[in-house]
């Protein structure tokens, strides 16, 4: 693809499109999106189950997260109530929000047309099309990492009795960024490349403004430190042990699979062109403001890959690098009047979103063909259905404690037993917790009885160490696909030792 020479269709496009129109199709977008999450079938995945059940105990933290994503679910809740698809509401209407951020963004730096073609490049991006569909901390943290960026370009621009104003809002939102999650210090970062690059961006860190920013975003983050202090730094370690992996290794294998994922992420088209605006950074033709926004996403990007060559690194931990990326990409294909790839991009967002809107309604019986893995919503799927057989076992066994023996099983019965009375409890493998369900509900002596212990192995010998009688009740599988299932086994448990010991390994 060459930006410079792209077919030039501009005179189709004279018009400059207005910021009302930009508005009904993003508004539509997200109607769209939220009847589709009413007619989705797609069960609650095991973190967003697991995020649900935080919501239930309001906290400044978690073991695995910062709190904001639950605080958001449970306002959501208090709107709509507890289904599937309430819980997963706030996602299409954050990214309405945060494609109108960028819409702004785009604006101040370049236009009004670069920035209605901004918007919709990043409403339409295919990891945004996907992440639409859930709920997860990606969604809080690209709005306000958008709001910080819009924030920051301001204050570069803003005369001094504007600059207060700024200052504020790139704090409050680097702070409830950090309260999303822990990658929203990447901008940090990214404000320091900037400055090595822009003279302007260099001397806004010699202004008071930037520092008030810096301490409005660390008070936010307070009460956050607070509850880890109280709590041994569980999300710190947890996020350190999540990057560190399996350990140090370097695998180029891991590290050109994380970049091609990049592609999946920000769409094909506009990630392969985010590469030729950075080969080409020395270029005449790429403006100030197009090096500003590569500062904002080259440097993430940069990162993130070097930890997937040494160690591992998930598609979506490198997703802040994609608001400025799918900004500068708009910009150089409008200024060079590249519409054919223009529309292309959104076509295929367009055809992304149609696809998923159909198969999440649909979600039991798709299957595709000659690939690994053809049941698609494996993963997904059979956590509803492991609900409603636990509670029929529990009925029948007349059990006054469910208990489960991992955190996919505990996260999915919290919500899916979500309006049965009985209390579900985690039976943690260490002495250390290894998730948030270790530490607010273990299972202890003081736990009613009889129990209901669900787990997905069968062995019940290394259960009789921690209660005198063990009865196996029988086992239950879950559908998740047309060919595949889940298989769980059920015990009834009386008689528990003081103190219950940890669950010994399946073997």
């Amino acid at each position: 693809m060459k930006l410079a020479t792209a077919y030039d269709i501009s005179h189709r496009t004279t018009a400059v499109p207005s910021l009302r129109l930009c508005v009904v199709l993003l508004a539509g977008l997200t109607v769209l999106r939220l009847v589709g999450l009413h007619f989705s079938i797609v069960d609650l995945y095991i973190d967003e189950s697991q995020y649900w059940a935080w919501s239930r105990e309001p906290a400044f933290g978690y073991f695995s997260k910062p709190p904001l994503l639950a605080w958001i679910i449970a306002a959501s809740e208090l709107v709509c109530g507890s289904s599937e698809s309430c819980a997963r509401a706030p996602a299409p209407i954050f990214y309405f929000g945060t494609s109108l951020v960028c819409y702004a963004i785009a604006k101040v730096l370049y236009d009004e047309r670069t920035a209605f073609w901004t918007a919709l490049t990043v409403a339409l991006a295919v990891g945004v099309v996907f992440s639409s569909r859930i709920i997860s901390t990606d969604v809080p943290l690209l709005f306000f990492w958008a709001v910080a960026l819009l924030a920051y370009v301001k204050l570069l621009r803003a005369p001094s009795s504007r600059a207060r104003l700024w200052a504020i809002v790139l704090g409050v939102s680097l702070g409830l960024g950090l309260l999303a999650k822990y990658a929203m210090v990447y901008f940090v970062l990214c404000m320091v490349v900037a400055a090595l690059i822009d003279d302007d961006a260099r001397f806004i860190w010699r202004r008071p403004y930037v520092w008030v920013a810096l301490g409005i975003a660390a008070l936010c983050l307070v009460p956050n430190l607070v509850w880890n202090a109280d709590n041994g730094f569980a999300t710190f370690r947890h996020t350190a042990d999540n990057a560190e992996g399996s350990g140090l290794s370097f695998s180029p294998a891991k590290g050109f699979e994380f970049l091609a994922s990049q592609f999946a992420v920000f769409g094909p088209i506009v990630f392969g062109a985010l590469v030729i605006v950075t080969l080409q950074f020395r270029r005449p033709d790429i403006s100030r403001e197009d090096r500003l926004m590569l500062a904002f996403s080259l440097p993430v990007l940069a990162l993130i890959t070097v930890v997937a060559f040494t160690t591992r690194a998930h598609p979506n931990w490198a997703a802040p690098a994609f608001i400025s990326g799918a900004i500068v990409v708009a910009a150089a294909l409008v200024r060079t009047k590249a519409w054919r790839w223009m529309y292309a991009s959104l076509a295929i967002g367009v055809v992304a979103q149609a696809v998923l809107l159909v198969t999440d309604t649909m979600a039991d019986r798709i299957k595709v063909p000659y690939i690994a893995k053809p049941d698609v919503y494996e993963r997904t799927m059979g956590w509803r259905s492991l609900g409603e057989e636990t509670l029929r076992f529990a009925a029948r066994a007349g059990a006054k404690s469910i208990v489960g023996d991992g955190r996919d099983i505990v996260a999915s019965l919290i919500y899916y037993l979500r309006h049965d009375p009985r209390p579900v409890l985690t039976w943690q493998r260490r002495n250390v917790p290894a998730d948030h369900f270790d530490l607010t509900r273990p299972l202890t002596p003081t736990a009613p009885e009889p129990v209901l212990f669900v787990t997905s192995c069968a062995n019940g010998e290394r259960l009789k160490a921690s209660f005198r009688d063990v009865e196996p009740l029988g086992t239950f599988e879950t559908p998740t696909g047309p060919t595949t299932k889940r298989d769980y086994h059920v015990f009834k448990l009386s008689g528990g030792r003081d103190p219950t010991a940890p669950l010994p390994y399946c073997g």
